[in-house]
C-alpha cells in the first residue's frame, strides 16, 4: 500500500531490496490530498516497482464525514485533532490489498504506519493513529487467514512500526535508497503546487527531517516570498 508519501515509498523500497517484488496500490479515497496518487505513481515508476494498481474508492468520502482530509465542510488544521483521523481507513485498505496479494500469490503486505503514529494521545495516552499499530496489524492477519483457505501460507502485514522504526528512522533509510527522490514525495493534506508547510502532516515532516539528522529541500508554500 502506496500514498506518494516519504514513509510508505521508503517503506515499499526496502522490501524491494530486501528481495520482493513490489506490487503498488493506491487508493482514491477523495481525499483533499489526492495529489499524493500522481506523486506515487512517478515514484514508483522511477524506482522499477510493476505498475501501481489504483482504485477509485471516492465514493466512500461521502461515509468518512467530519474529518479534515475528506470533508469539504472540514478545515484541515495544523495540529493533531481526532478529525485528522479517517475511521478505520487503513483497515478498509488493509483487506483490499490483502484480497489483491491472495489472488496474486504474494506472501506480504506492508504499508507505512511508523512510531510516531502509535505516539499516545495528549490526555488519555491512547494511540493517535489506532489503525497504525502492530496489533492492529496482527489482529487482521488472524481475520485473514480465518477468512480464507487455511492451507495456504499465512499472509503477513507489515509496517515500519512492527520493526519499531519511527519517522525519522524511515527519512535517514529514504536517504539512503531514494536519493533527492525523498524530497519529490508527498505529505500535505492539500493539493497545492508545493506543500501547504502548515497542515500537521508538513509540520511532522519538517520535525522528522530535522530529527532524521537531513536538511529538507521540500518546497513550502509558507517559506515562499511572492
Amino acid at each position: 500500500m502506496i500514498s506518494g508519501g516519504p514513509d510508505s515509498i521508503t517503506y515499499a523500497a526496502l522490501w524491494r531490496d530486501r528481495g520482493y517484488e513490489v506490487h503498488p496500490i493506491a487508493f482514491d479515497y477523495g481525499q483533499k490530498g489526492r495529489k499524493e496518487i500522481r506523486v506515487m505513481k512517478s515514484i514508483s515508476g522511477r524506482l522499477g516497482f510493476l505498475k501501481p494498481v489504483v482504485l477509485d474508492v471516492s465514493s466512500m468520502a461521502s461515509l468518512w464525514r467530519r474529518t479534515q482530509l475528506t470533508d469539504p465542510g472540514v478545515k484541515v488544521g495544523d495540529t493533531y485533532s481526532p478529525s485528522v483521523v479517517v475511521p478505520l481507513r487503513n483497515g478498509v485498505f488493509l483487506m483490499i490489498a490483502s484480497a489483491y496479494a491472495l489472488s496474486i500469490g504474494a506472501s506480504r503486505v506492508v504499508y507505512g504506519a511508523h512510531m510516531d503514529d502509535i505516539a499516545g494521545r495528549p490526555g488519555d495516552g491512547r494511540p493517535m493513529y489506532p489503525d497504525c499499530t502492530p496489533e492492529f496489524a496482527c489482529s487482521l492477519e488472524e481475520a485473514i487467514a480465518r477468512g480464507h483457505f487455511e492451507d495456504r501460507e499465512k499472509l503477513e502485514i507489515w509496517s515500519p512500526a512492527r520493526e519499531g522504526m519511527t519517522k525519522g528512522d524511515l527519512l535517514r533509510q529514504g536517504w539512503k535508497v531514494l536519493g533527492d527522490l525523498l524530497f519529490e514525495t508527498w505529505s500535505c493534506y492539500l493539493s497545492g503546487r508545493w506543500h501547504c508547510g502548515r497542515c500537521e502532516s508538513c509540520r511532522n515532516r519538517k520535525k522528522a527531517f530535522a530529527a532524521a539528522g537531513l536538511t529538507d529541500k521540500t518546497l513550502y508554500a509558507s517559506e515562499r516570498s511572492y
